[in-house]
């Protein structure tokens, strides 16, 4: 699966990156409509990072096995929302070294998982999208990741910053 998959996801990781590239440290929280809270750089990357390292453990088997802090559970899992304090967030550098380091973690246990183990059932809470764990992990490395790459471009249009294509 990952000689299908991983051009793709190498991809996203490239766009990510140019979708910050730009963006002072101090803008990672910027609302920029007014009312309105929109998934943040920081919380995205912050996201992405974790949703991709924590998948990572599980596959390699060492689900508690993170390099990421415990407080980044709380920051960013699913039901988090983005907050506008710059100072509960890590910097735009660690967010980047944090999400290149679980997208590559991620890459590598996917490559190093037995295709019996892919064909097993997705976990429950998942599984009524995704009826096997391959097919879970396809829709994280694709799919997920632009969703939310999606978000953050939209984000920048909102700040009146230009397409980074």
């Amino acid at each position: 699966m990952i000689d299908l998959v991983r051009p793709v996801y190498d991809f996203a990781l490239g766009y990510a990156q140019k979708l910050v590239a730009d963006l002072a440290d101090d803008q990672m929280c910027a609302q920029p409509v007014a009312g309105r809270m929109m998934n943040h750089p920081a919380f995205l990357l912050g996201h992405l990072a974790l949703v991709h390292d924590s998948r990572a453990g599980v596959l390699s088997g060492d689900p508690a096995g993170t390099a990421l802090l415990p407080e980044w559970k709380e920051l960013f899992s699913m039901g988090a929302k983005p907050l506008a304090d710059r100072s509960r967030y890590p910097s735009k550098a660690e967010l980047l070294k944090a999400l290149e380091a679980a997208h590559g973690r991620l890459a590598a246990a996917v490559a190093a998982t037995a295709p019996e183990k892919l064909a097993e059932p997705a976990p429950e809470p998942m599984r009524a999208r995704f009826p096997t764990l391959g097919h879970m992990l396809l829709g994280l490395m694709t799919s997920h990741y632009s969703s939310h790459l999606g978000q953050l471009s939209a984000w920048r249009r909102a700040m009146g910053l230009p397409s980074v294509f």
